[in-house]
C-alpha cells in the first residue's frame, strides 16, 4: 500500500496548471478480481447503469459517481430489507446512486493518484489520464479484507489540456531582493516557461532567468527595473510562535489584481518530512502564492511561500530565508540584511510588501 502523502507540493498545486481544472472519465465499466477469491478476472458491467470519475484540481479531489441498474437496485433493496437494516436504520432500502470522494495526493502528466480513509475503509486510486484506466484498491481494517477493481472509462480529450496550458500559462508571485532588479520566486513557477514576465506599477516587464535550484525550489530572475523598495533578509531564524505575514496573488489575477496579505504564526521550524530548509506556518497559502515573501513583524524576510497540505487546514510551508541566502551567494548575489530591528506598524509593513512584491507569469 502506497504511503499517503496528503500533500500537493506547490509545483503541482500552487503553480501553473499542467491539467485542465476538471477532468471527467465517463461510461466506466469494471474489470475486476472479485475479492481475490480465485485469482480469475472477468469483465462485469451488469451492476451499474452509469459510473464516472471526476478529477477536480481546484478542490484536490476525485469524485466517483455510480448509479445501479434497476435490476441491481431491486436486488440490493430486497437484501437490505431481509437483513433488517431498513428497520434498524429507518430506511426503506439501499440507494440507487452512490458517491465517494478521495483526495488527490500527487500527479504527473500521465497519472493522478488519490487516497481516502473513511471509517476504516482505505481507498487508493491510480488513474491513467491517457487510456482512461482507473485502478482502485480497497482495504477494510476491521475485519481485514481487501479487493481491487479496474475501471475502463472513456478518458477526457487531453488535447484540451494542452490548449488550456497555452492560454493560461503558469503564474505565481515574486519579490525584489535589491535595487538592481533581481527577484526571487519558486523554480516551479518559471519551470518550462519560454519567457517569464512580471507586473510592476501597472506595467509588464520581461525577466531573464539567472539561476534555479530544483531541490530548494528557488529561481533567480532579473528585470530591467530599479524598484523603490526591496525585501531585506532577516538576521535571525524564524522561531515558533513568531508572527508572520504572507503576500502574494492567490488564484492569480482571476480573483483581483490587488496584492493579498494574510497573517499567522510559525508553527514549526521544520517542513514536510523534517525538511530543515523549510518552516511550517498557519497563515493561508493558496494557488498563486508560490514564490511570495513571508516576513516577520520587523518587515524582514524569513521565508518564501512554497507548499500547502490538501487534507488539513492551516498547514503550509515556506523555504527558510537562510536557505535562500545560500542559493543567492552561490550565484554571486549578496543578500541585503536588515540594518535595523524593531516592530513596524501595519502601514510600514504594507508599504514594504506592496512596493517589493510582484505578480509573475509565463508569456
Amino acid at each position: 500500500m502506497k504511503k499517503i502523502l496528503g500533500i500537493i507540493v506547490i509545483c503541482s498545486l500552487l503553480g501553473g496548471n499542467a491539467h485542465a481544472n476538471v477532468l471527467k472519465f465517463s461510461k466506466c465499466y469494471t474489470y475486476q478480481n472479485d475479492s481475490g477469491k480465485t485469482g480469475s478476472t472477468s469483465f462485469d458491467s451488469s451492476s451499474y447503469e452509469k459510473s464516472e470519475f471526476t478529477i477536480n484540481f481546484n478542490t484536490g479531489t476525485v469524485l466517483l459517481l455510480s448509479i445501479l441498474t434497476d435490476k441491481q437496485h431491486k436486488e440490493q433493496k430486497s437484501n437490505w430489507i431481509k437483513s433488517g437494516n431498513a428497520k434498524k436504520y429507518g430506511g426503506s432500502g439501499s440507494q440507487k446512486q452512490t458517491m465517494s470522494r478521495t483526495t488527490i495526493t500527487h500527479y504527473d502528466d500521465e497519472r493522478v493518484y488519490a487516497s481516502s480513509n473513511v471509517d476504516g475503509r482505505i481507498t487508493e486510486l491510480n488513474i491513467n489520464l491517457i487510456n482512461g484506466e482507473v485502478f482502485t484498491e480497497m482495504e477494510f481494517e476491521n475485519p481485514y479484507r481487501s479487493f481491487w477493481v479496474i475501471h475502463k472509462c472513456i478518458p477526457p480529450n487531453l488535447s484540451d489540456v494542452g490548449k488550456e496550458k497555452e492560454v493560461r500559462g503558469s503564474s505565481g508571485t515574486a519579490f525584489f531582493i535589491n535595487k538592481t532588479g533581481y527577484l526571487l520566486t519558486n523554480n516551479h513557477v518559471v519551470e518550462g516557461c519560454t519567457l517569464s514576465k512580471i507586473s510592476y506599477k501597472n506595467k509588464d516587464y520581461d525577466t531573464k532567468l539567472i539561476a534555479t535550484d530544483k531541490t530548494l525550489d528557488l529561481a533567480l530572475l532579473k528585470a530591467e527595473i530599479k524598484p523603490k523598495t526591496f525585501l531585506n533578509f532577516s538576521n535571525d531564524e524564524a522561531k515558533k510562535l513568531n508572527k508572520v505575514y504572507v503576500a502574494g496573488y492567490p488564484l492569480g489575477k482571476g480573483l483581483s489584481d490587488d496584492l493579498k496579505i494574510s497573517s499567522g504564526i510559525v508553527s514549526s521550524i521544520k517542513g514536510f518530512e523534517d525538511n530543515s530548509n523549510e518552516i511550517q506556518i498557519d497563515a493561508p497559502i493558496n494557488p498563486g502564492n508560490s514564490g511570495g515573501p513571508i516576513i516577520n513583524e520587523n518587515g524582514d524576510l524569513v521565508a518564501i511561500a512554497v507548499a500547502g497540505m490538501t487534507e488539513a487546514q492551516n498547514i503550509n510551508f515556506g523555504i527558510k530565508s537562510s536557505a535562500a541566502e545560500r542559493f543567492l551567494m552561490s550565484n554571486n548575489i549578496n543578500p541585503k540584511k536588515s540594518m535595523y530591528s524593531g516592530i513596524k506598524d501595519n502601514d510600514q509593513l504594507l508599504e514594504i510588501l506592496e512596493e517589493g512584491t510582484v505578480y509573475t507569469y509565463c508569456n
